[in-house]
């Protein structure tokens, strides 16, 4: 193929794979349609997989796509990370509206020692993937900082068209257009926006340092990649008798890829991207099937970086285990319908939010949770029950979950699955306060006889006097924790009823 069409035809697989996952991304809303999981790409990803898997002792299944990946690795490289992955998309896109030269830092074989450690803290049942697998990035920036404030720019575009009459009908049927598969049903509001955000900013701004810094220094899964990749029997040809030495191959190569004889290439480094053979100016560079002609730089990750890492990893999860949680508010953790025993759960949630955009589109009651609960459940989903409810009929956080980590569950199974008890605060609730009937909580839950009764009494009010009124109790035989009666107490501040984690019901 000529190489400028092919270069061409590598960019159009990026933009066509990026915006494949951010379709499928959107389409984590009620009513699922399941032609394509939304979440492909994670099922795509080995590292997730495999960490998973192993913080939790268990072969996950539905990582069965990630095969395909490993076997596009030992036939082509590492052409995932220059054709597919979409973080390193955004990266390559990032670099060509802020070009920021061809000077390279860094050393390629740290990531290399980063994935050790990563394997060795899911070893010890420590899943910390999530902190470092580019795909789970990805996700997780898509739900809690693109999403949301796409969402919020797009309803006040729309929101500001009502007040022009001219134009009112037209922004009218755009909203109901985009109701429920884009906008989400209620003002999409996610904790943890500003350091994820941040985050995010701050891998794109390693590019400072060089071209593609974050894959060529610290990508694990570029390096697990790059492992089968140095095996590829596809790769990067010289003719040594048309090279000039020019170097400009060498200082053109984003991936630093290209050893100091301008012949040998590191194919665990290569991502195929095709521009050296384009630079190379006697047009002696070309890509093909066989044996590299020279030997290949062996890989030395050299002593101290090894045991660095090693030391490293097992400190972190020293620090990640001893971290006092706060008790009260692991009191109040109330995971989402269907999510397995909480030690197992912690080994096997990608923290990828999957789950938190799906329910935007329903109840909205999983955010990801802070510091709360410790380092280890940190960017877990957690229900808030303040903010949103969850969805009587609902089964979408199990029909998305990738690892297992949220079990899918029938609608039957959902309505009877138990994530905590409602209990009311009588300093707060207006019946118990103010001797006046209230009866919201009671006519917003869907338990078809009812978690909320009601029973004529007596109570004291704050003059002294008593006063008759319908007493509301939970029926904690009845109660699922749905959390809608919290969701719609109209007392400001806090509600005068709450759902914790009491009485939960969690899958095997």
């Amino acid at each position: 193929m000529h190489l400028p069409k092919a270069i061409t035809l590598r960019r159009a697989s990026q933009v066509f794979f990026l915006l494949l996952f951010v379709g499928l991304f959107l389409s984590a809303r009620f009513p699922l349609q399941k032609t394509v999981p939304p979440d492909l790409l994670l099922r795509l990803d080995p590292l997730a997989g495999v960490t998973a898997g192993m913080a939790a002792r268990t072969l996950i299944a539905s990582f069965w796509p990630a095969l395909l990946v490993l076997l596009l690795a030992f036939l082509l490289g590492r052409s995932f990370c220059g054709w597919v992955c979409p973080l390193g998309a955004c990266l390559d896109g990032w670099n060509r509206l802020l070009p920021h030269g061809k000077t390279r830092r860094g050393d390629h074989r740290w990531k290399y020692a980063i994935l050790i450690g990563v394997l060795l803290l899911s070893f010890l049942s420590l899943q910390a993937a999530w902190l470092l697998d580019p795909l789970v990035i990805f996700t997780r920036t898509l739900t809690l900082v693109f999403y949301p404030l796409a969402a919020w720019g797009l309803g006040s575009l729309l929101e500001a068209g009502f007040a022009w009459t001219w134009i009112e009908s037209p922004a009218l049927f755009a909203t109901d257009l985009f109701r429920g598969w884009f906008l989400p049903l209620a003002p999409f509001q996610t904790a943890l926006l500003t350091v994820t955000l941040g985050m995010f900013l701050g891998l794109l701004l390693l590019d400072r340092f060089g071209r593609r810094y974050w894959c060529r220094n610290l990508c694990p899964l570029g390096a697990g990649l790059g492992l089968i990749s140095r095996f590829s029997p596809f790769g990067r040809r010289v003719d040594g008798h048309s090279c000039t030495e020019c170097s400009l191959c060498a200082e053109d190569c984003r991936m630093g890829a290209i050893e100091d004889d301008y012949e040998r290439t590191r194919r665990g480094e290569c991502i195929l991207c095709l521009e050296c053979a384009q630079t190379c100016p006697a047009n002696g560079t070309t890509f093909a099937w066989g044996k590299p002609k020279a030997r290949q730089e062996a890989l030395d990750l050299g002593r101290r970086r090894l045991l660095g890492t090693l030391g490293a990893a097992v400190a972190l999860g020293g620090v990640w285990r001893a971290s006092l949680p706060d008790v009260k508010a692991a009191g109040g953790r109330i995971r989402p319908p269907g999510a397995v025993e909480e030690d197992r759960f912690l080994d096997l949630c990608l923290r990828c939010q999957q789950c938190v955009k799906a329910c935007s589109s329903t109840g909205g009651c999983l955010q990801p949770a802070e510091l709360e609960s410790g380092w280890e459940s940190a960017w877990t989903p957690v229900a808030r029950m303040r903010e949103g409810y969850c969805e009587y009929a609902c089964t979408l956080c199990g029909e998305v979950c990738p690892s297992g980590a949220v079990k899918p569950l029938t609608e039957a199974a959902k309505k009877q699955k138990v994530i905590g008890l409602a209990w009311i605060d009588r300093s707060r609730c207006i019946p118990w306060v103010k001797g006046e009937d209230c009866i919201v909580c009671e006519e917003h839950c869907p338990v078809p006889d009812k978690a909320i009764i009601f029973r004529p009494g007596q109570v004291v009010l704050p003059d002294g006097l008593r006063d008759n009124v319908k007493i509301p109790y939970v029926d904690t035989t009845l109660c699922i924790g749905c959390g809608i009666c919290e969701t719609r107490c109209p007392i400001p501040g806090d509600a005068a009823i709450h759902v914790t984690s009491e009485g939960e019901q969690r899958e095997i």
